[in-house]
C-alpha cells in the first residue's frame, strides 16, 4: 500500500514538474524575444544609416510575429495582444514609407511610439502587491 502511494506521488510530481518547466520555457522564450526587440529598437534609434534602420525594423517585425504567437494566460491575453497589435501598426506605418537618410529622423520619431507603448503596457501588465499575495 505504501509503495502504491509512493508511485502515485512520484507520477504526480513528475507531471507537475513537466508542466511547470514547460511554462518556464515559454516565459523565457518571450523574454528573450522581447529583449531582442529592445536591442533592435536601440540599434535603429542609434543608426545614421537608413539601410541599417530598415534592417532593424524588419528584425523587430519578425520578432513581433513570434511574440504575437505566444500563448498568453487568459487574464493577460487581451491586453498583451492589444499592445502588440499597436506596435505592429507603428512598425507597418514605418515600413510603408521608403525610409531614406532624408526622412530618417522622422522615421525615428515614429519609432519612439514603440517605446511609449512598451512603457504603457509594461505598467499595465505588472501584478499588484495584492495579486502577488492572493494569486
Amino acid at each position: 500500500m505504501k509503495n502504491r502511494f509512493a508511485q502515485i506521488g512520484l507520477i504526480i510530481t513528475l507531471l507537475f514538474s513537466t508542466f511547470v518547466n514547460s511554462a518556464e520555457i515559454d516565459s523565457i522564450d518571450l523574454k528573450v524575444t522581447m529583449k531582442q526587440m529592445r536591442l533592435a529598437y536601440t540599434q535603429a534609434m542609434k543608426t545614421t544609416s537608413a539601410d541599417e534602420f530598415n534592417v532593424r525594423i524588419d528584425e523587430m517585425s519578425k520578432m513581433l510575429a513570434v511574440a504575437q504567437s505566444y500563448n498568453f494566460s487568459p487574464d493577460r491575453a487581451e491586453m498583451s495582444n492589444q499592445g502588440l497589435n499597436k506596435v505592429e501598426s507603428v512598425l507597418n506605418s514605418i515600413q510603408k514609407v521608403d525610409v531614406t537618410e532624408a526622412n530618417l529622423d522622422l522615421a525615428k520619431s515614429k519609432l519612439e511610439q514603440v517605446d511609449s507603448l512598451r512603457k504603457e503596457y509594461h505598467k499595465k501588465s505588472k501584478p499588484s502587491v495584492w495579486q502577488l499575495i492572493f494569486g
